[in-house]
């Protein structure tokens, strides 16, 4: 039996064109913890072969970094003289120089958990050599175990605290020089024939959805659609073609082999990719089972696996164009990537080899001598879960493979050599999860991501090609095409980076504009996650008379009031660290604004301060400290109460009608922690309210 690994190689276009920054550290962190050691793994194990699918956005994103030409806010932060952060920096740092596994990235070092447990006092606790080590682990936790015995990690790591800053230098001169050992370790084991390299569409788009959104009706008849109908099939040609010219570029050799992002196929992307030299796609099961008209695994109908339909390749034929397609076995797959960290490393290996050596038995019964298993997923995300970044559980089940009599590992070209393919007679259209494209497309802020890149692209349609900076706008818009933004955009998935990916995304949309010199629509500088206001606010619902004292003196008072939950809103901050539980607020027939502000903890804000910032008069901001309120600037009224909750009553002419809106603010010293809504604002809009509610 054939056993054929694809680990695929990802992270999103972090960087910004017009102000050459990147907007996150993940392909820098990535890079020194796992895009060079899962090929330089394979050296200790030469019988196991594997396929590595390499995104070309990916790819020039490490070059950059490799030549030291890229920038972001950890890097900085990171290369800071200590003595130079102000509090802006530190308070960036506390949330933002934590964000890895505690189990396995932190609480392992010593002093890396020291200072995790002592963060929410860190302006009380830490000192200069806190600062500066924290910045060195923040670093050194990512770095991979295959460079723990190697100069220079193997002193840091020996060191362990009182860094210095020459540390930090020797540090990040070792990020860049690994950033820059990363391509050529592939290039160097696939020209051994050890590995084989397959490629994704240039900026890992949904392919199907480029070519004409409507696909998405075909899986999901009754899905809302964006208002606009994208169809730009000539985008998606030029997403493959400008993929394989730079893989040929820095490979010597075109690919072979393709996984489409997020396995996502229709029959029209077809003959693009055959077009492009593409002999060989992969996908997921669940796209096998709908095109041969079966049932799926995860509803209880096995017969994929039971009759062995799963392990083989197909060809499919449109248009006079055909290509191999290779189906994941979604459930050992998914073993890896969601359960084997948590079983210790002996255990998932045997796991593995078991479950592979049933379907071997299952196969032999059914006569079928020619097979492969196909186990597909990323090569990056799940091992910050494992122990020791999970060599350990690589370690086993690659010396069990190496030494498997009947189980060989093989490169999917191989396997398309060496295992008799079958006729698909369609091809469902749909992606690896669900076998749709729900989780880009249909939800209202997907559905409003969509089309704002409709009307950028109108927009680069009828611009002259000639014209200053219309290629670096016409690459703005196929970053935009990308499928990672959509991914985070409705209720499919949540991280504390949400509204980064939210910005960023508008940013690449804005400099379209920027670069064609057009002005830039209003609507692009909300946020897409706009109803994340909405979804996490219940407006009042009736005037209310609230006692100003700092309690709940009775239910009722504050019932009618409007609601925002900061709980399920979250935050970038850990849970812990919030101040905030609750907002309410609402509006008296005295035409008083009353605000109420629930601390997570009883009396946590004794010794912080609560700013209220209003709109509208613009610049007007309560604060509440030392058991004090102060306005900065005259109000008809204003009172405060605080005992276990913080009650405000406020009287202003001037804030009136839907021309005002209140961000809440907590501050410690004058350094702010604590931000609500983390993005855009509370409406506030009394007129409005005088017009709905009953009156007596």
């Amino acid at each position: 039996m054939k056993l054929a690994f694809l680990w695929h190689m990802h992270q999103p276009f972090y960087k910004d064109l017009v102000s050459n920054r990147y907007e996150m550290p993940w392909v820098r962190l990535h890079g020194v913890k796992d895009y060079y050691d899962m090929p330089a793994i394979l050296e200790k194990y030469p019988n196991i072969k594997q396929t590595f699918n390499l995104v070309p956005s990916l790819l020039e994103q490490i070059e950059e970094y490799s030549r030291g030409e890229a920038v972001d806010n950890h890097l900085e932060l990171t290369a800071k003289p200590v003595e130079q952060l102000d509090d802006s920096d530190k308070n960036e740092i506390i949330a933002n120089f934590f964000k890895a596994n505690y189990d396995t990235m932190i609480r392992p070092h010593r002093r890396y958990d020291e200072l995790y447990k002592k963060r929410l006092a860190a302006k009380e606790y830490y000192q200069e050599r806190d600062w500066r080590d924290l910045q060195i682990w923040s670093n050194l936790a990512w770095v991979d175990p295959i460079f723990h015995k190697e100069k220079p990690i193997k002193e840091l790591l020996a060191k362990g605290e009182n860094y210095t800053e020459q540390d930090k230098a020797i540090l990040l001169d070792f990020f860049q020089k690994t950033m820059g050992r990363i391509i050529p370790k592939y290039k160097q084991m696939a020209d051994s024939g050890q590995i084989e390299l397959s490629v994704t569409p240039y900026f890992h788009p949904i392919l199907p959805l480029l070519c004409d959104t409507n696909i998405a009706l075909a899986p999901r008849p009754q899905l809302v659609l964006p208002k606009h109908r994208f169809v730009h099939p000539e985008d998606a040609m030029a997403q493959i073609n400008l993929a394989v010219d730079y893989f040929e570029s820095r490979f010597g050799r075109k690919p072979t082999g393709m996984w489409p992002s997020e396995g996502s196929v229709s029959e029209q992307i077809i003959p693009l990719l055959v077009d492009a030299g593409i002999k060989w796609i992969a996908t997921d099961e669940e796209i096998l089972a709908m095109s041969l008209g079966r049932g799926l695994r995860s509803a209880g109908d096995d017969s994929l696996v039971r009759e062995g339909d799963l392990y083989r390749p197909y060809i499919f034929e449109t248009a006079g164009k055909s290509v191999h397609i290779f189906f994941r076995d979604h459930g050992i797959s998914d073993l890896i990537g969601f359960v084997y960290s948590r079983m210790d490393a002996e255990s998932a290996a045997n796991d593995f080899i078991m479950r592979l050596e049933a379907i071997e038995r299952n196969l032999r019964q059914k006569g079928k001598t020619e097979s492969v298993v196909c186990v597909i997923l990323d090569g990056e995300n799940a091992w910050e879960y494992f122990p020791n970044d999970a060599h350990d559980f690589f370690d086993k089940l690659y010396r069990r493979l190496s030494e498997h009599p009947t189980i060989k590992t093989v490169t999917y070209s191989e396997a398309v050599k060496s295992v008799e393919p079958a006729r698909l007679p369609r091809l469902h259209p749909g992606s690896w999860i669900n076998h749709d494209y729900n989780v880009w497309i249909g939800h209202p802020e997907d559905n409003r991501a969509w089309d704002l890149l409709y009307a950028a692209r109108e927009l680069l349609a009828i611009t002259d090609p000639s014209v200053p900076n219309y290629e670096l706008a016409q690459k703005e818009i196929y970053i935009a095409e990308g499928s990672d933004w959509c991914w985070w955009f409705g209720d499919d998935h949540e991280s504390p980076d949400n509204d980064k990916f939210d910005q960023l995304y508008r940013s690449h949309l804005k400099n379209v504009y920027r670069l064609l010199k057009k002005p830039i629509p209003p609507v692009l500088t909300k946020p897409i996650r706009s109803n994340f206001i909405m979804a996490h606010l219940m407006e009042p619902v009736d005037y209310i008379r609230p006692i100003i004292d700092g309690k709940l003196t009775h239910y009722y008072e504050w019932a009618n009031a409007g609601y925002f939950d900061c709980h399920k809103a979250g935050s970038t901050m850990h849970k812990s660290e919030r101040q905030v539980k609750a907002i309410f607020y609402g509006y008296g027939k005295d035409k008083g604004i009353y605000v109420r502000i629930d601390p997570i903890a009883e009396l946590n804000f004794a010794n912080l301060k609560v700013s209220i910032e209003f709109s509208c008069p613009e610049g007007l901001e309560i604060t509440f400290a030392n058991n004090r309120i102060h306005s900065n600037k005259p109000l008809d009224y204003l009172e405060a109460g605080f005992d276990k909750i913080l009650e405000i009553a406020i009287k202003s002419p001037d804030i009136k009608g839907e021309l005002s809106s209140m961000i809440v603010r907590i501050y410690d010293g004058e350094t702010e922690i604590e931000k609500w809504p983390p993005v855009d604002s509370i409406p506030i809009r009394p007129e409005l309210a005088a017009k709905m509610f009953w009156t007596v």
